[in-house]
């Protein structure tokens, strides 16, 4: 789903909608929709046996086949479903320190990861679904703040962008957060202190860019610090955005784009 941003007169497009542009994530969604297809029939159709009892099949009619071949759909509205509540949780949660009712069990195991990592880096938010702009783009960021690692001897100032996916793909999530962070580094007049008596810091100063994974089956998290790849993530990004206007001139001029 392509999202854009109206800021300035312009129309830009989304940091997320440039990279699925320029990714090719055709075989492996073949994959996965062959896979719904067949978990819905496993589902609501009856498994029989043939009348010598050796032979097991699912009995499908032509409107079984019809429905099975739409799941995917469904089965990926359900994923970005959960994925919403999910930040929508943990927003929550960050601005009023009360634990919200969840009772989707996806959301509630996704929610409780990001409560065991929470507690391991003295999480410290300074904005959450900040939206920042690029040259020619936009995007939200999930979380700008301090963390401080178990191995860290002092809070470090991080860009971090949760999800609730099956894997962390760093093809994709890496030029992502690598375009947050460069736009954070831009933004003017952001300034912070951590700790009492601490020196204030600006917030440009960004020191480092993560994904945190939410697992929304096991309920645990995964923690990628993608800070060694920046300037190379960035890059990448930098020619997707170039890529993406070329194959779309329209959405180019909407956004005022001009290539370098």
């Amino acid at each position: 789903m392509s999202r854009h941003y109206k800021i300035d007169g312009f129309e830009l497009p989304s940091v997320t909608t440039i990279i699925s542009d320029c990714c090719d994530k055709s075989q492996g969604l073949m994959g996965w929709s062959a896979k719904m297809v067949c978990e819905w029939i496993k589902q609501n159709c009856d498994l029989v046996s043939n009348k010598y009892g050796d032979i097991e099949f699912y009995e499908v009619t032509e409107e079984d086949l019809d429905n099975a071949q739409k799941n995917y759909r469904e089965a990926s509205q359900t994923a970005l479903d959960v994925g919403s509540k999910v930040h929508a949780c943990i927003e929550s949660y960050l601005k009023t320190c009360k634990e919200p009712k969840i009772e989707n069990p996806q959301v509630l195991a996704a929610f409780v990861a990001f409560l065991e990592w929470k507690d391991e880096v003295n999480l410290e938010p300074i904005y959450l679904e900040q939206t920042v702009r690029g040259k020619y783009w936009a995007g939200t960021l999930d979380f700008f703040g301090w963390i401080k690692l178990p191995e860290w001897k002092e809070h470090k100032l991080y860009v971090i962008d949760w999800k609730s996916s099956k894997a962390i793909y760093a093809s994709e999530m890496g030029p992502q957060i690598a375009a947050y962070r460069s736009a954070c580094k831009k933004q003017s007049g952001w300034l912070h202190t951590y700790g009492e008596g601490t020196e204030p810091r600006y917030e440009n100063n960004v020191e480092g860019s993560a994904i945190l994974r939410l697992d929304k089956e096991t309920g645990l998290p995964e923690f990628k610090d993608f800070s060694k790849r920046y300037e190379s993530d960035l890059n990448i990004f930098n020619r997707m955005v170039d890529l993406f206007f070329a194959r779309h001139p329209i959405l180019a001029r909407k956004a005022g784009y001009k290539e370098d």
